[in-house]
């Protein structure tokens, strides 16, 4: 398993500083970008990918909490991403079969609140499922999902071994060795990485 790195819950002031000062600690980079819409903030610019596939040699996942996912997805793409996972509640599935064969990388996000079921007619077209476990677009909030459950809900219909299996929000730790026992591939730390 995999970690990813949250550089929302880095210092944005001293970003590539904080980076390099935890780097231990981790194997790819975790970017959320929201649109103010899909969520209730606005994160990231679409140029810090380009900044950090710049200044570093991460492998980047960009996790999309937009509206306009044909257009945001070209653009990060273009700046430098290697995977990026969209949402099925702003994604339909007739969008996301399109942009599924436009760009080899593309996922499937959920959020905690949405039926697992969801996703179901997604999965043949998705290179990666993410399970968002807490409220999107704030850095170290609690889960408001059982983590275990969630995962268990995936892996019920979830068969395809090809497809990665990313955890993000609230994983400290402790919660590790249970994700890595049940199948998951790439773990999201923020706080837990950055403090």
């Amino acid at each position: 398993m995999k970690i990813s790195a949250s550089i929302q819950a880095a210092n944005q002031l001293t970003l590539l500083s904080d980076i390099n000062e935890h780097s231990n600690k981790f194997d790819q980079l975790h970017i959320d970008i929201t649109d103010g819409h899909f969520t209730d903030n606005i994160g990231l610019s679409l140029d810090i990918v380009k900044q950090i596939k710049t200044e570093t040699d991460y492998f980047l996942d960009v996790h999309l909490m937009v509206d306009k996912n044909p257009k945001f997805v070209e653009k990060v793409y273009d700046n430098g991403a290697d995977l990026i996972t969209v949402h099925c509640e702003s994604s339909p599935i007739d969008e996301f079969e399109i942009l599924s064969n436009n760009y080899k990388n593309i996922g499937i996000g959920i959020l905690p609140t949405t039926n697992i079921n969801s996703l179901i007619p997604y999965l043949e077209f998705a290179s990666a499922v993410l399970l968002l476990t807490v409220n999107p677009g704030f850095s170290n909030q609690s889960k408001a999902v059982d983590l275990l459950q969630r995962i268990e809900e995936l892996n019920h219909i979830q068969t395809n071994e090809n497809i990665l299996t990313l955890v993000d929000g609230g994983v400290s730790n402790d919660d590790l060795t249970l994700l890595k026992e049940n199948g998951v591939d790439i773990a999201v730390q923020g706080g837990a990485i950055f403090g």
